[in-house]
């Protein structure tokens, strides 16, 4: 008899664990003030599966990103938060014909806390491989210092050209450092690359080092560096979605087909916000330099390179109110004739697709360009749960076949942009370290459309009847998909 009575002593001890593990995963989402979905989410997966649940949100509910780290970010954003006192715009008053975008641009350059750059100019590198071409020519034209960041790093085709170019620069003396994604470039941090560039003096720092669970200074595994930016002699900056691998290489390009990446070269003031965002990743690394703040607009201000008025506007798990969001936004809330959304990934927030709505309501002709093949399914199923209700609004649906359209870009009215790193994904709005630019330029805008008409002949048109006769098998994964898709 001593034996079921044990048995019930711990099975009541488990219920009570049980109950415990559930009430507090409920009480915490409560006061960390999750989105509904995703904490709906988590609470019925811990409701479901206790334990696992529980040790899931452990890992990837918040978003701490270690002791270590957050005491230097702490320190990093005292130095940031003096960056807005500081002037980039030498032509003086904002151009007239923005005038009627100065709320904008005075919200892009809130959320910053950089101010604006005017005086810049705006470069539109249509493909990788003229983004390449572009970095090869800069890089061998450097004279004092390269940076770069990059959520994936990985040598071979193309890319040998890159590693070429920085191992020449490297021996006529010039200061290159290199920041990369511990998960995103894992392969490139093991290879006889990197060693090969750290012997020529090539300094190279892991960004968000993959320690999970780690006793000393918890930090979410799967927070992320998803910028792309080059600096170079602080007088030539690039920002997109290209990674620095070549576009054909990577596990699922027989699958889905190459990536199809776009980037921006700037000149003139719009440099220093990038090399701050730089510098301000580089010192949140445990080994980083604070002293790079110091110098950040401590040079002489740069000379008039264009016509571009740039508002560079960072993000990620240090910020409250997830700032790129509020910027995608405004964006389409500024829209008044067109808008073009292009993004690999689009599991929105309900306030964008609110916004989306309210656009189409207004007269806007939306367009939205995502890729037909994903190479993630996941999240190609939960992106295609959102086309029912955009397709019966009225937005316009392209399904790119050219390959994995990796850009990411918001076209309004011909008239500015939005440019940059973000996936339209609760990934990238809410947790990774991500840059987007606001650019007002004609001439870059007008090469985004052109860009943006070229992925168009490339694409295939969702038409809403057809849609709507889709297999139930299909539905079924959408919507399976898109239960999950607060924690994808």
């Amino acid at each position: 008899m001593a034996f079921p009575e044990s048995f019930t002593l711990w099975s009541a001890l488990a219920a009570l664990l049980q109950l415990l593990i559930v009430l507090s995963v409920i009480v915490r989402v409560m006061l960390t003030r999750h989105p509904p979905g995703s904490a709906f989410a988590w609470i019925l997966l811990t409701t479901i599966l206790p334990y696992f649940g529980f040790l899931l949100y452990l890992a990837f509910g918040e978003r701490p990103i270690g002791r270590l780290r957050a005491k230097r970010l702490k320190d990093a954003i005292e130095r940031w938060g003096q960056l807005s006192q500081h002037k980039l715009t030498p032509l003086g008053p904002l151009p007239r014909h923005l005038a009627r975008h100065r709320t904008l641009l005075r919200l892009a350059a809130k959320l910053a806390g950089m101010p604006l750059a005017t005086g810049s100019s705006a470069l539109l590198k249509a493909s990788s491989a003229e983004t390449i071409a572009s970095l090869h020519k800069d890089i061998a034209s450097a004279s004092q210092s390269i940076d770069m960041e990059f959520y994936i790093w990985e040598d071979g085709g193309e890319v040998r050209e890159i590693t070429r170019s920085l191992i020449d620069a490297a021996r006529r003396g010039v200061r290159i450092r290199l920041l990369v994604d511990d998960f995103g470039s894992r392969v490139f941090l093991r290879s006889k690359a990197k060693k090969l560039l750290e012997r020529e003096g090539v300094i190279i720092a892991s960004a968000l080092p993959m320690k999970f669970l780690r006793f000393f200074g918890l930090q979410r595994a799967d927070i992320r560096l998803h910028r792309k930016t080059v600096v170079i002699d602080n007088r030539i900056a690039y920002t997109g979605s290209f990674n620095m691998i070549d576009p054909r290489s990577y596990a699922e390009a027989s699958i889905v087909g190459a990536w199809v990446d776009a980037m921006v070269r700037v000149e003139g003031p719009a440099v220093a916000s990038l090399a701050a965002v730089w510098q301000f990743d580089w010192a949140l690394q445990p080994d980083g330099d604070l002293a790079d703040f110091e110098e950040t607009f401590a040079a002489e201000a740069a000379l008039n390179a264009g016509d571009a008025v740039i508002a560079t506007v960072p993000s990620g798990p240090y910020a409250n109110g997830d700032r790129n969001l509020l910027l995608v936004i405004e964006a389409i809330n500024r829209a008044e004739h067109t808008l073009t959304i292009t993004t690999p990934y689009f599991i929105p927030t309900e306030s964008v697709v609110c916004a989306l709505f309210n656009a189409v309501l207004r007269g806007v002709a939306v367009t939205l360009i995502v890729p037909e093949k994903c190479d993630n399914p996941a999240t190609g199923w939960a992106m295609r749960r959102y086309f029912d209700d955009l397709l019966e609004a009225g937005v316009r649906i392209l399904l790119y076949e050219g390959g994995l359209l990796h850009t990411k870009s918001i076209s309004v009215d011909n008239e500015f942009a939005v440019f940059g790193t973000l996936n339209i994904d609760s990934r990238s709005l809410h947790l990774n370290f991500e840059l987007m630019m606001a650019i007002f330029d004609e001439a870059f805008v007008r090469d985004l459309s052109a860009l943006h008409a070229e992925y168009e002949t490339h694409c295939s048109e969702l038409q809403a009847d057809v849609w709507r006769n889709r297999p139930l098998s299909n539905r079924l994964r959408e919507g399976a998909s898109y239960l999950i898709s607060p924690l994808l």
